[in-house]
């Protein structure tokens, strides 16, 4: 989808003369949302292609493996999607951008909601990695005066069934359940939360 994007936007851009009257060149990799593979795509356009900029990559576990190899090489990126607070802590970056916010601001618009909607009882239920880690820190201290977490639950997130999961928050009775994942878990996640009747 982002790659669709990309494309579209070099055509658009070259159709018009491209920038400074040269034609854009459009390298695409497909780390497929795993930190090792991002790495491995990043050395690639770096070593093998030239690139000095990269866009990308999408994940904040992806952003945290290729920071210290782009401080070393001296190469800029940027993240259309990377939220993780930990990002803007780490000794490369310098070399880090990104075009969506932290999700240190995130919490406090999550706090606001759960405010105004007057939830006493809250679960959390977030993936075990960078993304899931980072935003499920930043809710728990906006929020921890606000409600009571009644549950607080990182989940593989190579898995596929939520269950164990939901009947822990379940038997907790929360107001509310917080949840964050990426768009290929929500289905799953959805119709086994609405099963089990949260």
């Amino acid at each position: 989808l982002i790659g669709d994007g990309a494309e579209l936007a070099v055509k658009e851009i070259n159709a018009a003369g491209g920038v400074l009257g040269k034609p854009v060149k459009l390298l695409l990799e497909d780390d497929a949302t795993d930190p090792a593979k991002s790495l491995e795509a990043f050395k690639k356009l770096v070593e093998v292609e030239g690139v000095e900029v990269v866009v990308g990559p999408m994940i904040s576990g992806a952003v945290m493996s290729i920071g210290p190899y782009a401080k070393e090489r001296g190469v800029l990126f940027v993240s259309p999607s990377a939220t993780s607070p930990a990002i803007s802590e780490e000794p490369w970056t310098d070399f880090a951008f990104r075009t969506t916010p932290s999700d240190t601001l995130q919490g406090k618009a999550l706090a606001q909601v759960i405010t105004e909607r007057g939830f006493k009882k809250v679960a959390i239920l977030v993936m075990d990695n960078a993304y899931g880690v980072g935003i499920e820190v930043v809710a728990e201290v906006e929020i921890k005066d606000k409600v009571d977490i009644v549950a607080s639950i990182w989940y593989d997130p190579e898995k596929l069934d939520y269950l164990t999961e939901f009947g822990i928050i379940k038997a907790k009775k929360p107001d509310a359940v917080l949840h964050w994942d990426y768009h290929d878990d929500e289905a799953v996640v959805y119709l086994q939360a609405l099963e089990l009747g949260l």
